[in-house]
């Protein structure tokens, strides 16, 4: 009896996954209009709040009306392209390798250079630029890697909201 109950709250649970993500796509529009608002809200609230400046505000104000409706039509196009194992690629080895690849020079550099206690530290800075530069280059080579081995290894498939029929 007990199991019972427990594979009838999954399939329900199942169906209202199903459910919300049709329901989802149905109001994609909609979703985007409220991240442009929200999205307008928090910057000019942290413009009062005093945390960022005037200038920075308005410029991510006119950054959100500029960028957003471009990440909306490129989303859509994603969801309806023939392409997407291209686009998933770039995605992966490009984005991911990317921002992976900054994580991991960033702590390199700082656990080499930077940290009062780095094996590097005492070099004068011309030296130090220059290995700061040249750890660049092994950390997004890594990053990229993984990130291929990862895509490789999903199948190039992203989240699963591409991916589900209208």
């Amino acid at each position: 009896m007990n199991i019972r109950e427990n594979n009838k709250k999954e399939r329900n649970l199942k169906e209202n996954h199903k459910s919300f993500w049709k329901k989802f796509n149905e109001k994609w529009l909609w979703v985007n209009i409220g991240s442009y608002i929200v999205g307008t809200i928090l910057f000019w609230l942290l413009f009062f709040t005093g945390i960022i400046k005037l200038m920075t505000v308005i410029f991510l104000t006119i950054l959100n009306f500029l960028i957003m409706p471009l990440m909306y039509y490129f989303f859509n196009y994603f969801r309806e392209s023939k392409h997407k194992n291209i686009i998933a690629k770039i995605a992966y080895i490009g984005c991911g390798g990317y921002l992976l690849g900054l994580i991991i020079w960033l702590l390199t550099s700082s656990a080499l250079l930077n940290a009062s206690w780095a094996p590097l530290h005492s070099l004068p800075q011309g030296l130090k630029t220059t290995i700061l530069l040249l750890l660049m280059v092994p950390s997004y080579g890594v990053a990229v890697y993984i990130m291929y081995r990862i895509g490789k290894k999903r199948d190039w498939k992203l989240a699963s909201i591409y991916y589900i029929e209208k």
